[in-house]
């Protein structure tokens, strides 16, 4: 065949090609059928370079191990969105997503050739089954084949930067994507990140700390950002979630608590974590489910800088304590030396969170001081519990323990924070670290947790909370019981928790997430079936109606 031949022949396929295509309801994709894209397949070749596709100016989230791109989108809304695709090729796909939204060099974008159009599917169906839409991105020089799949979860994408910070850790660009695509539905930001946890390290999947930054004539500086409508600020969590079979464990306890304790004070404040559910893609490898959390600090209980206390002179400095490591109540840990010179924010288990760590017993006052009536007499302890830290609060946070089955918070996991209350110093505490509830214990397995059945009808014995319970201080059994009940009518129902259960396992699963997480970790405690953890929540709330019934028959006993 000739050359002359051989180019006319190009020439009337491609001709072809684009007569039969046919163009969406909006004209943003172009669709063709699968045996239309195969022969443009056939008259070009596959390029070497990096594609990135865009929807609304924004570069999407790439999975390049099966070269998927993704996009959030509102499952709840059966209409598709309509804003507008379009994709490049680059010689280094950085250039894209390090660059400003839009810029699309001349001469280089792509044609985008549909097999389907994603219009013409259920949306809900497509979103819940991770449904992938193939296309071809095609330009004079080649072409490139990619999948498009749409998720009812955020997604936040980490790229790598040039830049190093202070602490020689490798800067990110950072941008979030919202599901709401009002207005501008993607965030962005520069980021630290570094890895956190305990036993959680241990895991494949890594839980990570977020310190925001914007570059300020070629400095990084601090970058609050409302993410998810959560709080505007620049200090968050990814909580890697690998422990919990379900995934959905630590955002149920915090939404619990958000609705029964964490706005028991009288400061207005939010004393509790806030939480929402995203996927995660670190450069172009997807790593699934992840809570993006608030942590408890001083901004999130509406306390003033350490430092800034100090200057001002307060006579009560108020501070936040964290209890991290299993220990039991024990006065003569927070006397005397540090027990660890190289650790002197540490004791008995706490850590003294702030930016002033003075390394004093005066700092750990408050600790002792409840570790010593925890340790004392009965009567010590009834006069004077009282005086030390909030009634309501320590009823609260014992009975939403044993509500949750939340035997990991019995000597850990919880905060401690002490507040200015009329010149003196007085304690909150503040639950943390929920996945180990519902069902889900402590196993010596690579999770570190597996469902027991045999817990639910087993008390949690949180301290100074059973102590006040055991002597009925100041009423405390009468308290408890009207408390459950209130909870009982209102967000731990039995119609309330399943509706609960049943949002969030939707959530995971509706949208696709669930099972996309389950592909990425094949090797992770990840469960389809949910019955137990709803079987495991009704009979919990039946073991604590009886046991609440009889302490409220023993209000007043000696």
């Amino acid at each position: 065949m000739s050359k002359k031949l051989l180019f006319i022949s190009i020439l009337m396929l491609v001709i072809t090609a684009v007569i039969v295509l046919s163009y969406d309801r909006k004209p943003s994709v172009l669709v063709a059928g699968e045996e239309r894209i195969e022969e443009i397949k056939e008259g070009s070749k596959p390029l070497d370079e990096e594609f990135v596709l865009f929807y609304d100016g924004e570069p999407l989230p790439y999975y390049e191990a099966n070269k998927t791109f993704y996009l959030p989108v509102d499952m709840y809304d059966i209409e598709w969105e309509s804003a507008k695709f379009s994709g490049c090729f680059y010689k280094e796909a950085s250039e894209a997503y390090l660059g400003a939204e839009g810029e699309i060099p001349d001469g280089r974008q792509a044609d985008l050739l549909f097999v389907q159009s994603y219009k013409e599917t259920n949306k809900s169906l497509s979103i819940a089954t991770g449904r992938e839409f193939p296309f071809l991105a095609i330009t004079g020089k080649g072409y490139g084949e990619y999948k498009l799949v749409f998720t009812g979860l955020p997604m936040m994408l980490f790229t790598g930067t040039e830049y190093v910070a202070e602490d020689g850790s490798q800067m990110f660009l950072l941008r979030l994507y919202e599901t709401d695509h009002e207005g501008s539905f993607v965030t962005r930001c520069y980021t630290q990140a570094r890895l956190r946890g305990n036993t959680s390290l241990a895991y494949d999947k890594k839980s990570l700390r977020l310190n925001l930054k914007e570059l300020q004539d070629g400095v990084f500086e601090k970058k609050n950002a409302n993410l998810l409508g959560l709080r505007d600020d620049d200090d968050w969590i990814l909580n890697a979630l690998y422990a919990d079979n379900t995934r959905i464990r630590d955002q149920l306890c915090i939404d619990l608590w958000q609705q029964v304790g964490a706005g028991n004070n009288p400061y207005g404040q939010i004393f509790g974590t806030q939480s929402a559910m995203v996927e995660v893609v670190i450069g172009t490898g997807y790593q699934g489910i992840y809570d993006l959390m608030v942590p408890i600090d001083a901004k999130q209980l509406g306390m003033d800088a350490v430092s800034d206390q100090m200057a001002a002179g307060q006579p009560v400095i108020e501070r936040l304590y964290k209890k991290k490591y299993t220990a039991q109540w024990n006065a003569s840990d927070f006397m005397g030396e540090l027990p660890d010179p190289k650790m002197p924010d540490y004791r008995g288990g706490f850590y003294i969170k702030g930016d002033t760590i003075l390394q004093n017993e005066e700092e750990w006052e408050p600790l002792y001081r409840m570790a010593s009536l925890i340790e004392g007499e009965d009567d010590v302890f009834a006069a004077e519990i009282t005086d030390a830290a909030d009634q309501q609060n320590i009823i609260d946070n014992w009975l939403f323990f044993q509500a949750i089955a939340g035997v990991d918070n019995e000597n850990k996991n919880i905060y401690y924070a002490v507040r200015n209350r009329n010149g003196n110093a007085y304690g909150y505490f503040i639950p943390w670290d929920m996945n180990n509830s519902f069902g889900a214990f402590y196993a010596d397995n690579m999770y570190y947790s597996e469902e027991k059945e045999e817990g639910i009808n087993a008390l949690v014995k949180w301290q100074p909370g059973q102590r006040m319970i055991e002597l009925d201080v100041e009423g405390s059994r009468a308290l408890a019981y009207d408390t459950w009940q209130n909870w009982r009518a209102g967000p731990f129902s039995n119609d309330a928790l399943y509706e609960r259960l049943r949002g969030l396992e939707r959530q995971v699963k509706d949208s696709g997430a669930f099972s996309r997480e389950a592909a990425r970790w094949p090797e992770g405690n990840q469960d389809q079936n949910f019955a137990f953890l709803y079987d495991f929540t009704i009979k919990r709330m039946a073991f604590l109606d009886a046991y609440m019934e009889e302490l409220a028959g023993r209000a007043g006993e000696e």
